[in-house]
């Protein structure tokens, strides 16, 4: 039976969660400026739509988050276990990367998407647009982290 060090992995959650209250607190504000923006423009109901965008963006979101993070974590419990080999090491780094190959394209995605929405003055329907894809970012990044916090909780307790 393997020896499992959590030191590093503990340290992880709090940064995560400490990550979580700062996301947080960025998607309150970016709502409060969103509406204030919508309010400016006479058209207070856009900020429904934004966060109507919002939500279909989660739900189509939340289980590829929840394997990615459960993969994440799998992945520093691994690299948790004391004594490993030079290859075992080289296999879980290679797998921290793939799994961080997939959150860089998760946000260079977001990015582009951002960049190539066109200004409020070309389409009138850019601006819930915007919103909405900021605000599922956010949100996707706070579930990232919660859901690792929480993979990561219940398969040190398996293994632990």
């Amino acid at each position: 039976m393997p020896i499992y060090d959590f030191t590093r992995l503990r340290r992880t959650m709090i940064i995560y969660r400490v990550v979580q209250t700062l996301l947080l607190f960025l998607l309150i504000y970016v709502i409060y400026v969103f509406q204030n923006r919508f309010a400016m423009l006479g058209t207070p109901e856009k900020l429904m739509t934004s966060i109507k965008i919002t939500i279909i963006g989660q739900l189509l979101a939340i289980y590829p988050i929840y394997r990615l993070a459960w993969r994440d974590a799998g992945v520093e419990i691994e690299g948790s276990i004391t004594g490993l080999s030079k290859g075992d090491l080289a296999a879980v780094r290679k797998k921290r990367m793939l799994g961080d190959l997939w959150k860089f394209s998760a946000v260079g995605f977001f990015l582009a998407f951002v960049t190539l929405v066109p200004d409020a003055k070309k389409a009138a329907g850019a601006t819930p647009v915007l919103a909405g894809i900021l605000f599922s970012f956010l949100l996707m990044c706070l579930s990232y982290y919660q859901c690792f916090n929480f993979s990561a909780k219940k398969q040190m307790q398996q293994n632990g």
